[in-house]
């Protein structure tokens, strides 16, 4: 177990500079968080908590890592694209790396690798996932009647 939480430090404790369409994009990873899931696909989703934070998650052989994401500023919506591409091209590498370490080692359900000064909103996204996955419930919740 601790060689995730060291692999996660060295990682993905850092800031990232990119360029996207002209200009200098700034982006911190404040969090990281992974998951044991029932489910070896492969799989993509983005949550986004606010102007200048989101999570990026990404699933593949019975894992789930989360990734919390802070901008240095907010950035027009038609930018996402652009800039989810480039920051999977970046981190593919490291989470790869991350999941296949812990596809050798790691026997718990979920744990927090990495809080490097998350902020409140994403600090309390990030515990109701770990909660929810320890408990074996869904992340996701059902608002309305189906």
């Amino acid at each position: 177990m601790i060689n995730l939480y060291a692999l996660a430090q060295r990682e993905f404790a850092k800031d990232l500079i990119f360029q996207i369409d002209d200009e200098t994009v700034t982006l911190s990873i404040k969090g990281v968080l992974i998951a044991r899931i029932n489910k070896n696909t492969h799989n993509f989703s983005f949550f986004e908590l606010g102007e200048h934070q989101f999570v990026i998650s990404v699933q593949m052989k019975g894992f789930v890592l989360y990734i919390g994401v802070e901008a240095d500023e907010e950035f027009e919506e038609e930018a996402y694209p652009e800039v989810m591409r480039t920051l999977m091209e970046h981190l593919l590498p490291s989470i790869g790396m991350l999941i296949a370490e812990a596809d050798r080692k790691y026997r718990g359900k979920a744990d927090l690798l990495l809080d490097d000064n998350m902020k409140d909103d994403m600090k309390e996204f990030f515990y109701g996932l770990l909660i929810r996955h320890k408990e074996g419930r869904s992340i996701y919740e059902q608002t309305e009647i189906a």
